[in-house]
């Protein structure tokens, strides 16, 4: 694992910058914290820096940098890195921690992202991630699996240094009813094992597990990012609630919209179209599909059916475009959730995420 030197300070004068900006956002006066109001940077304008940081973490000479080079030649959009930045801004008249401590929890929740991605494509025997070999068809699966625990390891470790060094700002953390921290990280896994254990082919069973799938699978870095952010930012237990929702609502808008592209397909798709029709993946599309589609479920057993005939029933029959409503229906509720915070560049940056990812 990374030590605690490696995390010390950057050679990049852009990302040094970013991360001694307003080091010391708030004075301690004995026990007391005077609010010092922070520099309303756009989080867009930090994902640089994110990335900078990223690459002073991971490429220290280790076994994994080649690995890692791979991983981040080909970044994606930096979602959940978004997230960290855009909820620690929320906020941004109360005291609460440094830029550069969103920052390093940006890239913590990137770097966990990554690592299950690894593990996934490994579960899947996925070839291709982001139009580009994925780690386990490039490496190895051997070698794709330790990097992932290395990942994981490393990204935890960036986060329990910045817990340590603002311990006023992340006292708080774990005592909000409903709100995901660190504790809940093994979702990650538990959503992996039940996506391969769906139910009898019922509309309503498969509508309650492919939620619970992708509250873990999804959701859980989505709700790490946002309450590790907005606790960052300042946010109280209700507010941090509040985000919980919205995060909760993005991941299910986020999977459902996955699962169309895999349908529809594209060549910004970055991987095989229909590779969950092929393995008789349950998604949203194909739920819709069984609910109201005569013959579908006969259609879905039968190994006789080639996964491009199922493909191209989903978007004939309209199956595609239900599961589209029902994901622009959840960002509506993402959104609504932000109606707690002020309005903010940063409240703007998470609604405008909702709309990105229905039109992505």
């Amino acid at each position: 694992m990374t030590t605690p030197k490696e995390f010390s300070a950057m050679d990049n004068p852009a990302l040094s910058a970013a991360h001694h900006q307003d080091d010391h956002p708030a004075e301690r006066r004995g026990d007391q914290v005077a609010v010092m109001p922070r520099p309303a940077a756009a989080p867009a304008e930090l994902l640089g820096p994110v990335t900078a940081r990223l690459r002073e973490v991971l490429l220290t000479g280790g076994d994994f940098d080649e690995i890692y080079r791979h991983v981040l030649a080909a970044p994606g959009k930096r979602v959940r890195a978004r997230l960290v930045l855009s909820c620690a801004g929320l906020l941004p008249e109360v005291a609460a921690a440094p830029p550069s401590a969103a920052i390093d929890l940006a890239c913590a929740m990137e770097m966990l992202h990554e690592s299950s991605l690894l593990h996934d494509d490994i579960c899947d025997g996925s070839l291709l991630r982001r139009g580009a070999p994925s780690v386990p068809a490039a490496f190895g699966v051997r070698l794709a699996a330790r990097a992932g625990f290395h990942l994981a390891g490393t990204a935890m470790g960036v986060v329990a240094q910045v817990l340590a060094a603002h311990p006023a700002v992340f006292a708080g953390v774990g005592d909000a009813p409903g709100v995901t921290y660190a504790d809940r990280l093994s979702d990650l896994s538990f959503g992996q094992l039940i996506e391969t254990m769906p139910p009898a082919v019922d509309a309503t069973a498969l509508r309650r597990h492919y939620e619970l799938v992708a509250g873990a699978k999804t959701g859980t870095l989505f709700r790490l990012s946002c309450s590790y952010g907005g606790t960052a930012g300042g946010a109280d237990a209700g507010q941090l609630r509040a985000l919980m929702e919205y995060a909760d609502q993005l991941a299910l808008a986020f999977q459902i919209m996955d699962d169309v592209r895999d349908v529809e397909g594209g060549p910004e798709l970055g991987k095989d179209a229909g590779g969950d029709l092929e393995r008789r993946v349950p998604t949203w599309p194909v739920i819709e599909w069984l609910a109201t589609r005569p013959g579908a479920r006969e259609m879905w057993l039968s190994d006789e059916t080639p996964s491009a005939t199922l493909q191209a029933d989903l978007v004939e029959t309209g199956a595609t475009a239900a599961a589209r409503d029902f994901a622009i229906g959840a960002t509506e509720k993402a959104s609504a959730a932000l109606d707690i915070f002020p309005s903010s560049p940063a409240a703007d940056d998470l609604r405008e995420l909702l709309q990105q990812v229905i039109n992505r």
